[in-house]
């Protein structure tokens, strides 16, 4: 690996190679579900809505109860954006708030039917245009990629990005430089 004096690795090293990747996939899922231009008719479910569903559900597999506060943390957001969020969700008729069954004072969030719809067909559609992305690979090309990316998934869930760290660097980095005028 090629350091400079700044600590960065070359370009075509694996890390840079996969940092520029992941930028340009960010938005693989968001892009269908952005909204329109205002000439263009509002699509039908935005993309802060199916993150809700797919939290929802992925939660239900392993709590008997979701809280708003099990989503902030699914979707690491404030606890404030995740109760704006699942309001949202509610309002679209894909979550239904109901009564917990632990403790009368907080609600228990379930997907609605419409829910479970909604995040049935976006599902088949994600997996569709994947493997159409894969088509031409072989199949032990896609069974090596999965099990890597589902590798890498793991480690970075396991040992999330130092958020502190990085505004330390950056501020450390605009103090050097002389205020804008």
């Amino acid at each position: 690996m090629n350091d400079d004096a700044s600590g960065a690795t070359s370009d075509d090293a694996p890390g840079a190679l996969i940092d520029v990747a992941l930028f340009r996939l960010r938005r693989i899922w968001s892009r269908p579900l952005r909204a329109r231009k205002a000439t263009e008719s509002q699509r039908p479910v935005h993309m802060s809505n199916v993150m809700v569903v797919h939290a929802l559900h992925k939660l239900s597999l392993d709590v008997p109860e979701v809280t708003v506060g099990a989503v902030a943390e699914q979707l690491d957001v404030d606890p404030s954006t995740a109760s704006r969020l699942v309001n949202d969700a509610i309002g679209a008729g894909f979550v239904e708030r109901e009564e917990s069954a632990v403790d009368a004072r907080r609600a228990r969030l379930v997907l609605s039917e419409r829910g479970r719809r909604v995040l049935e067909a976006v599902v088949r559609h994600r997996r569709t245009y994947l493997n159409g992305l894969m088509s031409d690979w072989d199949e032990s090309e896609r069974e090596v990629f999965a099990r890597l990316l589902a590798r890498f998934a793991e480690a970075a869930v396991a040992r999330p990005a130092n958020l502190a760290g990085l505004d330390q660097v950056i501020a450390a980095v605009l103090a050097e430089m002389p205020a804008p005028r």
